[in-house]
């Protein structure tokens, strides 16, 4: 049941080579997305020594409904499906619930395994969303 109150979820993202044109691409997509227009928001990390400037670190996602928890899980699962390498993009929320998807997990899955996936996330991200599924292989849930 969708309570009419925003949600917040994190996107950061790991493996060799990511950098903040990757986080920044990622936040591009989700722009693209009618529903998410202007929810995403970047987190720049801490700034090295020396450095002119802090990285982006990461992504803060407004979600006003399961909807938007649906759009964004699947726009994060489509980026991932294009990603070479071991990359991955962890999801989690304020009070510590994460969810860290792999791109080669998400590369190998079939349609069937793409839409458990997405519901995954979107669950996650929006809990109690009718339609929810658990299942799912391209994760690691913490």
């Amino acid at each position: 049941m969708e309570d009419g109150m925003s949600r917040i979820v994190a996107l950061s993202m790991d493996g060799l080579g990511i950098g903040s044109e990757d986080v920044a691409g990622l936040a591009a997509w989700l722009d693209t997305e009618d529903t998410l227009r202007g929810c995403t928001r970047r987190v720049l990390g801490t700034m090295p020594e020396g450095a002119l400037g802090a990285d982006l670190a990461q992504l803060a996602v407004s979600l006003g409904s399961g909807g938007a928890a649906t759009a964004m899980a699947s726009v994060v699962v489509a980026w991932l499906r294009r990603r070479v390498g071991a990359v991955s993009v962890r999801v989690s929320r304020p009070d510590g619930s994460a969810l860290e998807l792999r791109a080669d997990r998400v590369r190998a899955l079939d349609a069937a395994g793409l839409r458990a996936q997405v519901d995954q996330l979107a669950a996650l991200a929006w809990p109690g969303r009718a339609g929810q599924n658990t299942a799912g292989d391209g994760h690691e849930p913490t």
